[in-house]
């Protein structure tokens, strides 16, 4: 009763609802190029789409790199590095090509042991280090190395101070972007206030990019929460690209702010037409239930609908969603299939605390 009154509140001030959300043909994807697909988060669609075209094609350079850029995102790691490096092979000049290869060594090198992370480090140094000596303008070349010298250890030539520096020059060499990246840079290293400007300085560079919207709704999100601001930039990220499920999801996250449960679920059924592939509005909506400790019947029909289709790239993962699942469960009194769920997740991400702290809590213990 309280949220829906709030949420009457936010409509009667205007807060509420102020996205005007657009129109979009029910076949908007179907118009897109691989690129463009890739670009929007479409990986699935990618992938069923370039398999044949690459077993046809075997020796095209640029087929291996989208299709590798798809395999990535859907965490299909060692197929990436095998597509991106013959990429590289089969075109040794192309700087996104040497790029990839970083990328995916960049990934491997996250659940990697000590010893192999060494060498994927250096891998990912030694294609930056050759896709700048190809480009030397690349904005993305630059903020893979002002990654590097984040993350790396000195030993291995990191140096925060030198990533904040290449942030400067980029920033001053292509605003837009620049600012974006220095955003990004500055929320790894824990600055928030410097990622808020950042961000505001790219989107008035140029709004129609995507992604300083995107952060700066999850900014206002996650980091600082402000449920009028977040539904301002989620609304301005849907129409930079309507296509894009990750900013639908986010509009939905938004209203689930307040428990405004009926409105998010409008906006993830708006999206499921758009693109019905990518089902992330719903775990969206079924995250933030679990996090307000409220509507688990609801959440745990949609976390069974997002797991119901195989999960798109770069979206929450089937160990998270069995995790809330179980979570859900066991509020509502089912602690059998809780506990299932819980070590089903456990068996897929053996670092999700929370889901070993739940099956402690049911007096279980996972596998």
């Amino acid at each position: 009763m309280r949220a829906r009154l709030f949420c009457a509140l936010l409509a009667a001030t205007s807060l509420f609802g102020q996205c005007r959300l657009p129109d979009i043909a029910p076949d908007s994807l179907d118009r897109l190029t691989p690129a463009q697909l890739l670009d929007g988060g479409h990986f699935l669609r990618v992938e069923q789409m370039l398999q044949p075209v690459l077993k046809a094609r075997p020796q095209d350079a640029r087929v291996a790199w989208m299709l590798s850029r798809a395999k990535a995102s859907l965490g299909k790691l060692d197929e990436a590095m095998t597509l991106a490096q013959s990429a590289v092979a089969a075109e040794p000049s192309n700087a996104a090509y040497h790029v990839q290869v970083a990328a995916v060594a960049g990934r491997l090198a996250e659940k990697a042991s000590l010893f192999r992370k060494l060498g994927y480090v250096n891998q990912a140094r030694q294609e930056l280090d050759a896709a700048a000596a190809l480009d030397t303008k690349n904005a993305d070349i630059q903020w893979g190395l002002m990654m590097y010298y984040f993350a790396a250890p000195s030993m291995l030539g990191g140096d925060r101070e030198k990533a904040q520096q290449m942030g400067r020059q980029l920033a001053a060499a292509v605003p837009d972007l620049g600012h974006y990246y220095q955003g990004r840079l500055a929320i790894e290293m824990k600055e928030p206030d410097k990622a808020e400007a950042f961000y505001k300085q790219s989107v008035g560079e140029n709004p129609l990019l995507f992604e300083p919207a995107w952060n700066l709704a999850m900014f206002y999100v996650r980091v600082r929460p402000d449920q009028a601001k977040a539904e301002r930039w989620a609304c301005h990220a849907i129409h930079t690209d309507p296509t894009r499920a990750d900013a639908w999801a986010l509009l939905a996250r938004v209203y689930s702010m307040c428990g405004c449960w009926t409105e998010a679920e409008k906006v993830a059924s708006m999206a499921e037409a758009v693109d019905g592939e990518n089902l992330a509005p719903y775990y969206a909506i079924a995250e933030a239930a679990i996090e307000h400790g409220e509507q688990y019947e609801m959440a745990a029909g949609f976390l069974r609908r997002y797991l119901s289709r195989p999960i798109e790239g770069n979206q929450p993962g089937e160990a998270s969603a069995r995790m809330h699942l179980g979570t859900a469960l066991a509020n509502l009194g089912n602690r059998e299939e809780a506990v299932k769920e819980l070590k089903a997740a456990l068996e897929l991400d053996a670092s999700l605390e929370a889901a070993r702290a739940e099956l402690k809590r049911l007096g279980d213990k996972p596998r």
